[in-house]
């Protein structure tokens, strides 16, 4: 299996513009590349381009193709300069018919004729941000599965390590150090299921005019529905049949949650890594050598890699993104049928919720990829419980027939190995010693079998199989491969 790379925030030498980052600082050249507002003027002209080129396959003798042509070659921000947008937005007060006006402005009057004909203003910007979605669900499915990939080869690395699993924060039964990994992998593997289905069904573009009815198609003797399926259709996304002012915010709740749900499951990732390497626990080091300095005052923290500043921006992602998941939902609250009142929101949250989220998953990647295990102390936190949680093995084995000649109720066995347990772990004794006292265990279980079923080391139960499986499942598997 090949070492999988955590993806960079920026190729090197990538000079940011830190205007283009969300608050000025997290961001990834994909997603700056997605959202912003020359971005989103982009997109505005692609979907006024898109909208002219269908008009002119399903009416020709209203727009000719070469009309259309004309359009697509000058809808871009190498034919508009997107100051002069602007400049006109400033004195029109609207951003489509800025945009639109600075491209009739490099077009022929003849094509200028066929720019936003027979739709609205909604048909654009929703349309445009349908676009920025699609795409920017598709960065965040690599961007996780490049972490799920890393976390299932430390995994597997990690596989002959014993470690102890906790129960609200006690010691409870021992596995693999690769085991914890393994959880976390198949709920991400499940987010990005979630995220397959809300990329098929969920992202919705429009074009129906001021509330949905293609009023401006049929005046001109056109099937606005037939325009709306081909057009969407041409763009690769999906659409409404019975569309208002905008599609149902429901929709955009959909990618929100998506989003919030991956974002809960990578926290978990990010608090389990740093409760691993606070020094009370121990386990982990990280051995990035891009590694921030901990503290002036601390400076041993350096030589455990710094403070936990990956782990920690992933909390904070977490707890903005239920902020806006809360936001997402008030907004389906829609008075029909034309109701802009999300519009200046999800401006602001959906691209500050990508370019984040984006940024804290690949750091991320990048600390679970320089992680280290100290696997002597994963196993002394197996060892220090003295043999007490193989407890339940011991109850099993008194109880089966097939092991012991006179077999227990599991109400005597249970109390037994429980008080026998209670016994040795107040004591500071080895659980072996006191069931080797016990006459009511010897007399069923010879030392032998006692010294073999109460080594914790070999009590892992089928962990290393669960993290065989889960890897040979969707280690590499890409989510929207046959997109």
């Amino acid at each position: 299996m090949a070492q999988t790379q955590p993806k960079p925030r920026f190729p090197e030498c990538y000079i940011v513009d830190p205007n283009t980052l969300a608050g000025k600082r997290y961001g990834t050249k994909e997603m700056v590349e997605i959202w912003g507002a020359e971005q989103t003027f982009q997109r505005s002209l692609d979907v006024q381009a898109e909208a002219v080129e269908t008009l002119a396959v399903l009416y020709p003798d209203v727009v000719s193709m070469a009309q259309a042509e004309e359009i697509r070659r000058k809808a871009n921000l190498a034919s508009i300069d997107p100051n002069r947008i602007r400049e006109l937005e400033a004195k029109k007060g609207h951003d489509v018919i800025a945009i639109n006006t600075a491209l009739e402005e490099v077009v022929s009057r003849e094509a200028a004729a066929h720019i936003n004909q027979a739709r609205t203003s909604a048909d654009t910007t929703e349309t445009a941000k349908a676009l920025q979605l699609k795409a920017s669900l598709e960065v965040i499915a690599d961007t996780v599965e490049n972490l799920r990939d890393i976390m299932i080869e430390k995994a597997l690395g990690w596989i002959d390590t014993k470690h102890m699993d906790q129960s609200h924060h006690y010691d409870a039964l021992p596995t693999l150090a690769g085991r914890p990994f393994i959880h976390y992998v198949e709920m991400l593997q499940s987010g990005l299921k979630w995220l397959r289905f809300v990329y098929d069904n969920s992202i919705i573009g429009k074009w129906g005019d001021a509330t949905g009815n293609h009023h401006s198609a049929v005046s001109l003797g056109m099937d606005g529905m037939l325009l709306q399926e081909v057009y969407c259709n041409r763009l690769g996304i999906r659409f409404m049949d019975a569309s208002a002012q905008i599609p149902g915010q429901e929709f955009i709740a959909d990618v929100t949650y998506v989003m919030a749900r991956l974002g809960e499951t990578v926290n978990n990732i990010a608090n389990y890594i740093q409760e691993g390497r606070g020094s009370d626990v121990g386990l982990f080091v990280l051995t990035d050598p891009k590694k921030k300095k901990g503290s002036s005052a601390m400076p041993h923290k350096d030589m455990v890699g710094g403070n936990p500043t990956a782990e920690e921006q992933v909390m904070s992602l977490a707890k903005d993104i239920r902020g806006k998941m809360s936001t997402a939902l008030c907004n389906c609250e829609f008075d029909y049928a034309r109701d802009l009142s999300a519009s200046a929101n999800s401006r602001l949250n959906l691209e500050a919720m990508f370019k984040f989220f984006d940024h804290a998953v690949r750091e991320m990647s990048r600390v679970i990829y320089y992680l280290e295990l100290d696997g002597e102390r994963s196993e002394e936190r197996v060892q220090r419980t003295r043999g007490v949680v193989t407890a339940q093995q011991v109850m099993n084995y008194l109880t089966d027939s097939r092991k012991v000649s006179e077999p227990m109720t599991r109400k005597e066995a249970h109390d037994l190995t429980g008080r026998l347990a209670t016994e040795s772990w107040q004591n500071r004794r080895p659980y072996i010693d006191v069931l080797l006292e016990s006459e009511e265990i010897t007399s069923r279980l010879d030392e032998e079998t006692l010294r073999q079923i109460t080594d914790p080391m070999q009590y892992i139960g089928q962990s290393r199989e669960i993290i065989h499986l889960v890897a040979s499942k969707y280690h590499g598997k890409r989510t929207l491969e046959v997109v």
